[in-house]
C-alpha cells in the first residue's frame, strides 16, 4: 500500500498546471505531452553534440509536468542550445560571439529562413519572423539568463523554433555530398 502511494507521488501532475488550466481551460495531459515532445526532433545532420544538449532540454520539457517551474530553465536551455549550434556553424572564427551576432549572421547568410519555421502560417520572402527574431531573440534569452520570478509555460514552442532554428543550420543526411 505504502509503495502504492509513492507511485501516485511521483505521477502527479504540478498544481500550478491545474491552477493555470482554471484560467485557460487546458491542463497537459502526460501522453500528449511525451508523444509531442517526441516528435519534436532534429536530423541527423546535426552534429550530435548539439542533438545531445537538445535532448536534455526536450527531457526537461517532459519532467515540467511534476515540476511547472522548470517551463523557464527549458526556455534558457533552448537559447543555449541556439547559440551553441550557431557558434559550430560560423566555425572558429566566431567562438567569442554573443547570441545577438551569431543570430544577424545566420539572418544575413541566408542560413535560416521563414519557410524553415513550423509556427510561420505564411512564409514571406523577406524573412519578416527571422527579422523578428532578430529583435527579440536575445532580449528574451537575457530575461531568462539574468534572473526574472516569470513563469511561462510555452517550453513547448521554444522546444519547437529550437528545433527549427537548429535543423536549418546544418545540411540534412540526404542533401549530404562529402
Amino acid at each position: 500500500m505504502e509503495e502504492l502511494k509513492q507511485i501516485e507521488e511521483l505521477t502527479r501532475l504540478d498544481e500550478s498546471h491545474i491552477l493555470i488550466g482554471q484560467l485557460t481551460g487546458w491542463v497537459p495531459d502526460l501522453g500528449r505531452l511525451h508523444a509531442h515532445v517526441s516528435s519534436i526532433t532534429l536530423h541527423s545532420g546535426v552534429p550530435e553534440e548539439i542533438r545531445g544538449q537538445f535532448n536534455v532540454a526536450r527531457n526537461m520539457a517532459l519532467y515540467q509536468y511534476y515540476f511547472y517551474a522548470l517551463a523557464p530553465e527549458v526556455q534558457l536551455k533552448t537559447y543555449a542550445v541556439i547559440e551553441y549550434a550557431l557558434r559550430l556553424r560560423a566555425g572558429p572564427g566566431c567562438n567569442g560571439q554573443t547570441l545577438h551576432p551569431l543570430v544577424k549572421m545566420a539572418v544575413s547568410e541566408g542560413w535560416i529562413s521563414d519557410a524553415g519555421f513550423r509556427n510561420v502560417a505564411d512564409p514571406q520572402l523577406d524573412n519578416r519572423y527571422c527579422q523578428t527574431l532578430l529583435k527579440v531573440m536575445n532580449k528574451l534569452r537575457n530575461g531568462l539568463a539574468h534572473g526574472s520570478n516569470q513563469l511561462t509555460p510555452n517550453c513547448i514552442g521554444h522546444l519547437e523554433i529550437c528545433a527549427d532554428f537548429v535543423n536549418q543550420l546544418f545540411k540534412r543526411p540526404d542533401s549530404l555530398t562529402d
